[in-house]
């Protein structure tokens, strides 16, 4: 039973609590597992088995060099600061200032106002989703990120 007052102490009030019937708990928690316990599981044995994909899923970002103009709009458009522009020494006449994206997919949240933005369609995601790395940064540089992800790998 508790008690409810308020700050001047003059009104109480008396709130009843309602009575558990301990076995109850217990009852529907066994009730739940015995439910699932013979449904075909959802999970998926990962690298046996590739789980499925939507086909409007995108995931990996991707650069052509050669449409880029250098034009910083991906970087100012990204909301977490994941696009930096690095100079890269290149012979392209579209892009005067060799500033080409470099992309940190540790905080790349895949939101893809840089694929809206681009007014070359230089910058892009693609459907491809494993990008694990052996090494200990998610920094693709421009040349990284103009390569499939098993060419970047080797």
């Amino acid at each position: 039973m508790g008690r409810i007052s308020d700050a001047g102490g003059d009104i109480m009030i008396e709130v009843k609590e309602p009575k558990r019937i301990p076995l109850i708990g217990s009852l529907q928690g066994m009730y739940t597992v015995f439910k699932h316990l013979f449904k075909k599981p959802i999970t998926v044995q990962y690298p046996e088995e590739k789980a499925y994909t939507p086909a409007r899923f995108k995931f990996r970002i991707f650069l052509s060099m050669d449409d880029c103009v250098g034009c910083t709009l991906c970087e100012q458009v990204c909301p977490n600061l994941s696009i930096r522009m690095i100079v890269v020494e290149r012979n392209n006449p579209h892009n005067k200032r060799n500033l080409y994206p470099q992309v940190n997919f540790g905080t790349c949240t895949v939101c893809r106002n840089c694929e809206e933005i681009c007014p070359t369609e230089a910058i892009y995601l693609t459907h491809e989703l494993e990008t694990a790395r052996t090494r200990n940064n998610f920094f693709y540089s421009p040349e990284e990120l103009e390569k499939t992800e098993s060419e970047v790998k080797k």
